[in-house]
């Protein structure tokens, strides 16, 4: 976008150079999200990702002709403390295994800021993580997360401590996750510009009211956030030496034996809930051999991978409704999206290595 003007980090560097782990950079690091050239990145990666238009109606296509005309005016108020994210546009969206998700959509104006956010925090903060952890983490997969259940379980832990977070995104205490932000940053101007988009107002069917609650699902920062306070559940984790998995707020813990599984389930439950504040489904987790666990779609049987019957039946309920002759478009649209489906679907549930 030639109207951001090139320009560098603090002391000349620029931003791709400076060391993000220095305590100095770090108290700079709101001057680092707002250079030009991390705005372009933020916005290439914006428009690369589409998605519908938030609460201004503003859509990716007339972001450019609105950032020639306001983007400077913008960085001043963000400069100066005084921006104020526009509210979340709410949408629901069915969930594979039935019932509404919850999405928070923010402007596209937002969504580049919160991008920026990300392109400088990422690369600072994504080494302290877990190396148990794959969920939206660069160079990392649900492949790579589902093979490694795999290792642990050949070293003979064959029970699965299946732990079901109820509603993860909209239950996340925001002063918590803050702290934890906290502890990672130094700089205030930045902190208080993610505490501001934590606690954004909500838009629903045209009502605003406050967020107190939550990480809306949607945004960029969110997938980021979230791994920051999770992470306080790995280090946990690794610290009572239990081998475990997560890939974004599902997670799965193996040990040797039933009673071990119960013990671990119960503890792990109580700090969850008294030192995240997170709340735990009883009725969905459980304790179960890997052969009757469910993990991102896949389960475990003599060591091998397995496709989980559930994803088994949704396989065949999608084919069914793309097959069905009262669809009432052509042919050739039929086979193109069926054909879609089936390439996407073989290519996640490809790897498994017994049928």
């Amino acid at each position: 976008m030639p109207y951001l003007n090139s320009d560098t980090a603090p002391n000349g560097a620029s931003v791709d150079q400076r060391s993000a782990g220095s305590n100095a950079f770090n108290l700079e690091l709101f001057d680092a999200v707002f250079a030009a050239s991390n705005v372009a990145r933020a916005w290439q990666q914006v428009r690369a990702n589409k998605g519908a238009p938030g609460i201004d109606n503003m859509t990716v296509e007339a972001f450019p002709a609105w950032a020639k005309g306001h983007w400077q005016t913008l960085k001043t108020q963000t400069l100066a403390g005084t921006y104020r994210p526009q509210p979340v546009k709410r949408v629901e969206i069915d969930k594979p295994n039935g019932g509404k998700r919850q999405l928070g959509i923010p402007t596209v104006i937002d969504r580049v800021i919160q991008q920026a956010i990300v392109q400088i925090l990422s690369p600072m903060i994504d080494p302290t993580f877990s190396e148990n952890s794959f969920g939206f983490r660069p160079q990392r997969s649900a492949h790579q997360a589902v093979k490694q259940v795999q290792q642990i379980i050949k070293q003979q832990r064959r029970i699965a401590v299946d732990v079901d977070l109820s509603k993860f995104f909209d239950r996340v205490n925001h002063d918590i996750l803050m702290h934890h932000v906290s502890r990672h940053i130094n700089d205030k101007r930045l902190l208080k510009l993610i505490d501001r988009y934590l606690r954004a107002e909500i838009d629903e069917n045209s009502k605003t009211y406050p967020s107190t609650l939550g990480v809306p699902q949607g945004g960029p920062l969110s997938p980021l956030l979230s791994n920051i306070l999770l992470d306080n559940l790995d280090k946990e984790l690794e610290h009572r030496g239990h081998p475990f998995v997560r890939y974004a707020d599902d997670f799965i813990i193996l040990v040797k034996s039933e009673r071990a599984g119960h013990r671990v389930l119960n503890s792990i439950t109580c700090f969850l809930e008294k030192r995240s504040k997170l709340k735990v489904n009883t009725e969905k987790s459980q304790v179960v051999k890997t052969s009757q666990c469910q993990f991102l779609g896949f389960t475990f049987k003599w060591g091998k991978i397995q496709w989980h019957n559930n994803s088994r039946d949704k396989f065949k309920q999608e084919v069914r409704r793309l097959t069905n002759r009262n669809w009432g478009v052509s042919m050739a649209y039929q086979l193109f999206k069926l054909s879609q489906y089936l390439r996407g679907w073989i290519n996640y549930y490809g790897i498994a290595n017994a049928y």
